[in-house]
């Protein structure tokens, strides 16, 4: 049974499973990774007040005791030492380090800047003496208070250094095991995404393949002449679409071929109509089967363009019955056919299309262009050793439009080319050798029965050839 909330088109079933997929990822790694952060921040905060702490050790120890005593030796001047400066470098950095530390750090932190204010008030009465002039005996007494304390304030820093490493081990083991879990973490989302994949892979062949092969088995019956057929819809949007445009083509195949005219032009041009249906099924079928060896193969997205390249065609193939369409119509329909045999030929054919955007709303005869195209894939590049160009040409020049098929392919021998060109206008001969010239010969007669207008057909052996016409450019007006 159908389910309604279910994605009616491949797009959606990719995007869902992309979707379910980059969740899945993202998630647990930008938790993981904010953890690790988080934690690896803490971490550097805790080695960095480390390492002022063990700076500080070396002032409190070292250098201020030092520096008390050059003065109290004589050495130098109060006013000349640097005790001062030392003093407050201490502070600071102690209250600096204060703002990161917990309860338990603070307790030692606090009893070094208590010390170091002592020591504070015992160089503020050090000045004292000297400047009254004191013996001595009292200064070397108050510098032995200053180191007593000195080493007091030392020893709270040590014992704050080591919290601190103790610290540094309790967060490199929370970091080891935040490691492990990302390692365990990323295995089993490897193993989700794994089966995500399968089971997407799975959703978007059960819901491909069976359309598929309903219309490849659609497009074997037309090919046998069994106009009758007709497809259920898909449940895939694009298949529907396909499918819908299929079944219209066989309904219009089926009532061209049954049409009886009257008048010898009509007859004539009916006959043409039922040819482009003739050829229509092949062209397919070979495409549909390309479609299904590309579904068989895993390739969706490639399935899905040459699947709508292939609606495409098909939807301006119809035309609604019309015989005529715009400039731009042609060329999207010139260039689905392309994008389909590109895929089907691969690295041996490049193309290109150049056609003046002016001209795109002039009125141009339906499928004039896509015959010539494939004469020149078939008669041209498939001989031809190496990579071949097409290059598709559409321009204005004065009161008409000029529309060109060129292709750097095998070319024709001047016997080959006459008879090529001789053959376009008589239906009683053959053309040329027998190989190719159906679809040209084709053109040419439309062209000549509906725009009164000529084929014109250049080649040189083993350079190419260029089959071109004009029709009248119609102006705005003119088309109102």
């Amino acid at each position: 049974m159908k389910q309604t909330n279910a994605p009616h088109n491949i797009h959606s079933l990719l995007r869902q499973a992309f979707v379910r997929i980059i969740a899945g990822m993202c998630i647990p790694i930008l938790l993981l990774g904010g953890l690790l952060i988080a934690l690896t921040q803490r971490y550097d905060a805790v080695i960095a007040d480390t390492t002022s702490a063990s700076a500080l050790r070396g002032i409190i120890a070292q250098q201020l005791p030092d520096e008390i005593w050059r003065v109290v030796s004589g050495r130098i001047s109060f006013n000349e030492g640097q005790q001062r400066i030392l003093l407050e470098q201490t502070q600071s950095q102690l209250q600096n380090i204060l703002t990161h530390a917990d309860d338990s750090e603070a307790q030692y932190l606090n009893a070094a800047l208590r010390a170091v204010s002592t020591i504070n008030s015992y160089v503020d009465q050090l000045e004292q003496q000297m400047a009254n002039g004191a013996a001595v005996s009292r200064n070397e007494s108050l510098y032995r208070e200053i180191h007593s304390v000195a080493n007091l304030t030392d020893s709270m820093i040590d014992r704050y250094i080591e919290n601190q490493i103790a610290r540094m081990g309790e967060l490199n083991t929370r970091i080891q095991n935040g490691l492990w879990a990302s390692g365990l973490i990323l295995i089993v989302l490897a193993g989700g995404i794994l089966r995500s994949s399968l089971r997407a892979s799975r959703a978007a062949d059960r819901s491909i393949h069976n359309s598929i092969l309903r219309l490849e088995q659609m497009a074997t019956r037309i090919a046998e002449g069994d106009l009758s057929v007709r497809v259920p819809p898909a449940e895939i949007d694009e298949l529907c679409r396909l499918t819908q445009d299929l079944n219209i083509m066989a309904a219009q195949i089926g009532s061209l071929i049954q049409e009886r005219v009257e008048q010898e032009k009509t007859l004539k041009k009916a006959e043409l109509r039922a040819l482009q249906a003739q050829i229509t099924p092949h062209f397919m079928y070979n495409t549909l089967e390309t479609i299904v060896w590309l579904a068989e193969e895993g390739r969706n997205q490639e399935v899905v363009e040459m699947t709508m390249a292939f609606t495409g065609f098909l939807r301006i193939s119809l035309s609604r019955g019309a015989d005529f369409i715009t400039v731009e119509k042609e060329e999207q329909h010139v260039a689905n056919y392309l994008q389909i045999q590109s895929v089907r030929y691969g690295s041996i054919m490049r193309y290109a299309i150049d056609i003046d955007p002016a001209l795109k709303k002039q009125r141009i005869l339906k499928i004039i262009l896509q015959p010539l195209v494939e004469n020149a894939i078939y008669h041209g590049i498939k001989r031809k050793r190496g990579r071949g160009q097409i290059t598709v040409t559409g321009r204005r020049e004065g009161d008409s439009m000029y529309f060109a098929v060129e292709d750097n392919g095998l070319g024709m021998t001047p016997e080959r080319l006459a008879a090529v060109r001789q053959s376009l206008y008589d239906s009683t001969l053959p053309d040329g050798d027998g190989s190719g010239g159906y679809g040209m010969r084709n053109v040419a007669e439309r062209l000549r029965l509906y725009c009164g207008c000529t084929l014109t057909v250049e080649s040189e052996y083993q350079k190419g050839t260029r089959v071109s016409f004009r029709l009248p450019y119609t102006q705005e007006e003119e088309r109102i």
